[in-house]
C-alpha cells in the first residue's frame, strides 16, 4: 500500500534537518508518539547521518484481529539515512520501518524541501510502501497499519512546533 503524507514546517530545511537529527528532538518524538519504551542513535558517517529509534508501543490502537496476533505490545524500528543537502538546501533520506516479529514493514523515503521556492518554510514529505507479508491479510493488515504511520507522521508538526519553542 503506498503511503504519502507531506507537512510544512515554518523554518528553513537545514534547520529541519538539524532538528530531526537530534537525539534530543527524536527523544520528544518517542515520548509523544506514546512508546511505552524508547532508544534513539544518531551516527554521522562520511556524508549521511543515520537516525534510529526503537520504541515500544501499545497495540491498543490496533483493531482486534491484529492485536490478537501480535500482543498487547510490538517494538517499532525506524532508520533514517540523510545524504548531503541539494544547492537548495533540499535533502532526502531514506526510510525503513520494520516491527520485529511481525510480517509489517515501511520503505520509502523522506524529503526536506523549500516551500514554493521560499527558504525560509519547508515541506517534509513522506512516501513510501507498507507491505504485510500474510497470505489473505496482507492488505486488511496495510488498511489497519497505514493509518497509524500516517497519523505519526501528521503528528511530526506538533513536536516541531513543540521542540521550537523549547529553544
Amino acid at each position: 500500500m503506498r503511503i504519502t503524507e507531506a507537512i510544512q514546517h515554518d523554518a528553513p530545511a537545514s534547520e529541519v534537518y538539524a532538528m530531526l537529527c537530534d537525539s534530543r528532538y527524536q527523544e520528544l518524538r518517542c515520548e509523544r508518539s506514546g512508546a511505552l519504551e524508547h532508544e534513539v542513535t544518531v551516527e554521522l558517517q562520511e556524508g549521511s547521518t543515520l537516525v534510529v529509534t526503537r520504541r515500544r508501543m501499545a497495540t491498543d490502537r490496533f483493531p482486534d484481529f491484529a492485536r490478537s496476533i501480535v500482543g498487547d505490545t510490538v517494538d517499532v524500528i525506524e532508520s533514517q539515512s540523510w545524504g548531503e543537502p541539494d544547492s537548495d538546501g533540499s535533502r532526502g533520506a531514506g526510510v525503513e520501518l520494520s516491527i520485529p516479529g511481525t510480517p509489517v514493514e515501511f520503505t520509502g523515503s523522506l524529503s526536506l524541501a523549500p516551500v514554493d521556492g521560499d527558504p525560509a518554510r519547508t515541506e517534509h514529505t513522506l512516501t513510501g510502501d507498507l507491505q504485510a507479508h500474510v497470505p489473505l491479510l496482507g492488505s486488511r493488515i496495510e488498511k489497519a497499519v497505514a493509518p497509524i504511520i500516517s497519523g505519526a507522521f501528521r503528528q511530526e508538526t506538533q513536536v516541531a512546533q513543540e521542540w521550537r519553542t523549547r529553544a
